[in-house]
């Protein structure tokens, strides 16, 4: 009997393990993490299906249970019990347990919804300091470093489309096109629809001046087609794959456009069990004869006919049976069976998404819990956040604030400002109690569903981007938004919201939907422009978050299915207000979007010649293109900023300056109010061609001196003088230049030529200047100043230095050397005296004889120097010429006696030298001073004359002088 106990013991073991190992193996492999259902363990399947091998293990593992439990009351069970009471009655329990936890677990895990755990008993994560609303990207000072990870991006967009983030975003650039497509042929007559069908842009119409149009889209954007309306309903692939049972079209009408088509209804049928009238796969679908109000009684079980809240009837296998609401109206039914493109569908109950009282996102002060959507810029450009209209309860919400982690407030994010949800003014399609009276030209009364929070509490900053959740603690911007696109069928698209967290969809549907409004009055029926998609998922809290194809904006959550009294879903579906629509009702306000700072691509030495063109890029990554209609802003000190635009492919260039050099300037991609952050850029221009420098050192007056000279060139250029002086220099950045002059003074009439250069340019053309120098004083050498000369040893030269080359004129009392008359006085040029002596200073010396016969007494020297004309300042100095001293006479001794003369005569009395022979004691007459007279008389006359047959001669060469 120990072997069956050991059986039982071990087939227990076995099934226990088997059963653990089936949900173990889901929830590894399943979407755990990825929503709160479960505690976070998802539904407990494989991307929502049971693996064969997960029912294998979970079946065998209850047999293997059942068998433990049989092996425990094998025969002789009872004798066995009997002698060891405790031990065996304790194993017998044991596995007995053991095998009634293992079906119960069987059990559990397969018949628990997903829906079956509240969202109240979710524990809610600790608190965060810094918080983040979701979708909008909305972030704390705190948060700038943190986000999601790419992968978990591409796991969603895989999972719900079965695509890569290359082609979701790709997708989006193609659902933008058709976007564009679709409003420029609108108004075309014979204009139907537009969708998205396996990477084409078909659009769905007939007629000629379609067919014209669509041939010109198709030059630029090759993926338009144009097709053919179907001939009925379940004509097409699309017909085929319908996701619900509804009335084929069988009239020969067709309808043209969802506006026309839901006005038709209401003046027809009424607006009573009408959800919505929209375009999906070729055709028109007008969806009523369900529950549009959240408190209405669903149909009973049996099938029969059952009566909403608002007396809609409604029948529980077709919706043929939808009668009219007032005498004289007629059916859905017979409404629709005139049109041969249009379908009757039957209609799920449809409510907002915000009546909840737990998720992600943020709180209204009137006790809705709302997801938070795009954000956006006022009219003045401050921050906004856009959201779902009745998130603000027609109005009466105040204030909201931040839910950052779930259940967690933090902080205030803004206070509401307008709001619709509706038509204008919140109003309904009819009257009622909230509404006012439809207007006659607008009987439908189709508005929006948006509302604004505005000023947003300083720290936070809305970013251009939706979160993908998949980390449901972090609310990081996974993707960017860089612009709105209208919705097409056929359009991927992705949800974000607070309680759903992240879905992803084709839109099945764009048009006009109908739902109950904040009032208990089912006459409160609210439309709005919008779009459905049955594959993407929501829930309650998930209103007014954002819908995203690739990197667009096309829509703002608004509704979805609501679960019948029992918690199940009928069907699934969720619906969104057209952002464009939305838009419309915000004047002035603009989306904010995701842009990158520029950069400089060319050249790639960011060296470039003047003139020419200034290229750079702004990247488009991680989004897929630059938001359209970006511009780059360059700023450069001193100027106005300018503004050029960038193109499809987020290139942008402007002209280069002419001015040569470093050009620095600031450069920001803007869009609107939308700023990506200034970066600074600099580049070398280089010049095209050299232009002549100018001088601009003043050459009208006398230069004391010139030791440089300065002027204007092209900025980085060499500039180089020659002429009279030397000297080069590079001109500055502001295009100035000042050079020194190198090697001897120059003085008189100075010549200069100034040329620049730069590489790989020929020179340019030369600029020349003329200066006036004066020259300074030639010095004095032989003679200081005050100095007294003994007559009798007066020098022979007056000497000193001066400027090589120079014209020295030296005056002694104001006259020349020579007494002759000269020109002017002190200091004045002598060139043209007719006795004036020009000395030609050579070696830096010059010298002239020292005059005779000057007078005793005091004298004054005055020597100037000229070149080229240019006369200097004088140099003068006085001298004294002093007396020599007088000679001693010595007394001569007596003479002998005197002899007699001859004739008797005495010597003169007195005459004490006449000693000798008689004849030298003759009387002195002064005739003996005659011939020396004479002799001096005559030299003077031939020098003198000497002197006039040069002077004639030097006359006759100097210039004539006028007077």
């Amino acid at each position: 009997m120990k072997t069956a106990r050991y059986l039982a013991a071990a087939l227990a073991a076995a099934g226990v393990a088997m059963l653990v190992a089936g949900p173990l193996w889901a929830v590894i492999d399943s979407d755990i993490g990825r929503t709160d259902e479960n505690f976070g363990l998802g539904d407990g399947t494989v991307h929502g299906e049971w693996l064969p091998g997960q029912v294998f293990l979970m079946i065998a593992g209850a047999v293997f249970c059942l068998a433990a439990v049989a092996a425990a009351f094998v025969r002789g069970g009872a004798e066995l019990m009997s002698r060891r009471k405790v031990p065996d009655a304790g194993l017998k329990r044991i596995l007995a347990l053991g095998a009634a936890a293992g079906v119960a677990l069987v059990s559990a895990l397969a018949a628990v919804p997903a829906s079956a755990v509240p969202a109240s008993s979710i524990p809610p994560p600790a608190a965060t300091e810094e918080p983040t609303a979701a979708g909008a990207g909305v972030r704390g000072p705190g948060l700038s470093g943190f986000g999601l990870s790419e992968g978990g991006f591409a796991e969603a967009v895989l999972n719900d489309l079965g695509l890569t983030p290359e082609e979701f975003a790709a997708a989006g650039e193609l659902g933008k096109q058709a976007a564009d497509a679709s409003a420029g042929l609108r108004d075309v007559p014979g204009y139907i629809g537009t969708r998205l069908q396996g990477g084409r842009i078909l659009v769905t119409g007939s007629g000629p001046e379609l067919e014209a149009r669509v041939g010109e889209l198709s030059s630029t954007v090759p993926a338009v087609e144009l097709e053919a309306p179907p001939a009925d309903a379940e004509t097409g692939a699309e017909a085929a794959e319908s996701l619900v049972p509804s009335v084929p079209a069988s009239g020969k009408e067709l309808a043209r456009s969802t506006q026309q088509l839901y006005q038709a209804y209401l003046r027809e049928v009424g607006p009573a069990g009408l959800q919505a009238v929209a375009y999906s796969g070729g055709r028109f679908v007008i969806r009523a004869g369900g529950v549009n109000a959240p408190e209405a009684t669903p149909p009973d079980s049996t099938g029969s006919n059952a009566t909403t809240s608002n007396g809609t009837v409604t029948d529980a296998t077709t919706s043929d049976a939808t009668p009219s609401d007032a005498a004289g109206r007629i059916s859905a039914a017979e409404f629709v069976a005139r049109y041969a493109n249009v379908v009757l569908d039957d209609g799920a109950e449809l409510a907002p998404e915000a009546d909840v009282v737990g998720g992600q996102g943020y709180f209204a002060d009137t006790g809705e819990i709302c997801s938070t959507g795009f954000s956006a810029f006022d009219p003045a450009g401050l921050p906004s956040v856009l959201t779902a209209g009745h998130c603000s309860s027609d109005g009466a919400a105040q204030q909201a604030t931040l839910e950052f982690p779930q259940w967690n407030p933090a902080g205030l994010l803004g206070t509401f400002g307008f709001s619709q949800f509706g038509g204008p003014g919140n109003s309904a399609i009819g009257p009622g109690n909230t509404g006012n009276p439809p207007d006659p030209a607008n009987p439908g009364n189709v508005g929006t569903d948006v509302a604004v929070i505005g000023s947003i509490r300083a720290g936070l900053d809305p970013e251009p981007a939706a979160s993908t959740w998949n980390d449901p603690s972090l609310a990081g911007p996974d993707v960017k938004i860089i612009g709105a696109a209208a919705p097409v069928v056929g359009q991927p698209v992705c949800r974000s919201g607070r309680s759903s967290a992240w879905s992803c969809g084709t839109i099945d549907e764009v048009g006009i939907y109908v739902v109950q409004g904040r009032s208990a009055d089912p006459a409160d029926l609210r439309a709005f422009t919008g779009f459905l998609s049955f594959a993407v998922q929501s829930s309650g809290g998930d209103s007014g978050g954002p819908w995203l194809s690739g990197n667009y904006a096309v829509g703002i959550h608004s509704a979805g299915d609501v679960p019948d009294a029992n918690g199940n879903v009928i069907r699934n579906f969720a619906i969104a207000a057209t952002l464009d629509d939305a838009l419309a009702v915000l004047p002035g306000y603009q989306l904010e979007l995701f842009l990158n700072k520029p950069e400089l691509v060319a050249p790639a030495n960011l060296t470039l010649p003047a003139g020419t063109n200034i290229t750079g890029r702004v990247p488009a990554a991680p989004a897929s293109a630059v938001a359209a209609n970006s511009k780059v802003r360059i700023t450069v000190a001193g100027h106005q900023p300018l503004e050029v635009p960038v193109d499809a492919g987020g290139n942008w260039s402007f002209k280069a300056p002419e001015a040569p050099g470093t050009f620095a300037f600031s450069a920001e991609t803007v869009n609107g109010f939308s700023r990506s952050g200034g970066v600074s850029l600099s580049a070398l221009v280089t010049p095209s061609s050299l232009s002549a420098p100018t001088i601009t050192t003043p050459a009208s007056n006398p230069l004391p001196e010139l030791k440089s000279l300065s002027g204007t060139g092209t900025p980085g250029a060499t500039v180089t003088l020659s002429g009279d002086v030397a000297g080069s220099g590079t001109v500055g950045a502001d295009g100035q230049w000042s050079v020194p002059l190198t090697g001897p003074a120059a003085f008189g009439k100075v010549k200069v030529t100034a040329v620049v250069s730069y590489a790989d340019l020929a020179d340019s053309q030369p600029a020349t200047g003329t200066f006036t120098v004066t020259p300074p004083a030639p010095a004095v050498s032989s003679i200081s100043d005050g100095q007294h000369l003994r007559q009798d040893a007066l020098p022979s030269t007056i000497s000193g230095s001066g400027v090589n080359g120079a014209e020295v004129t030296v005056s002694i009392d104001g006259v020349p050397l020579d007494g002759a008359p000269v020109g002017g006085g002190v200091g004045s040029r002598s060139v043209a005296s007719t006795f004036a002596p020009l000395v030609l200073v050579a070696g830096g010396g010059w010298s002239v004889p020292f005059p005779a016969e000057l007078a005793l007494g005091t004298h004054t020297v005055s020597v100037t120097q000229a070149v080229e004309g240019v006369t200097s300042a004088p140099a003068a100095i006085t001298f004294a010429i002093d007396a020599p001293p007088l000679a001693v006479v010595v007394p001569a001794q007596a003479p002998p006696a005197a002899v007699p003369a001859a004739n008797g005569a005495l010597a003169p009395a007195g005459d004490l030298t006449a000693v000798g022979p008689p004849a030298a004691y003759l009387a002195n007459t002064g005739v003996s001073g005659i011939m020396t007279a004479a002799g001096v008389a005559a030299g003077a006359i031939a020098v003198g004359g000497l002197l006039m047959v040069m002077v004639r001669r030097r006359k006759r060469r100097a210039p004539k002088q006028e007077t």
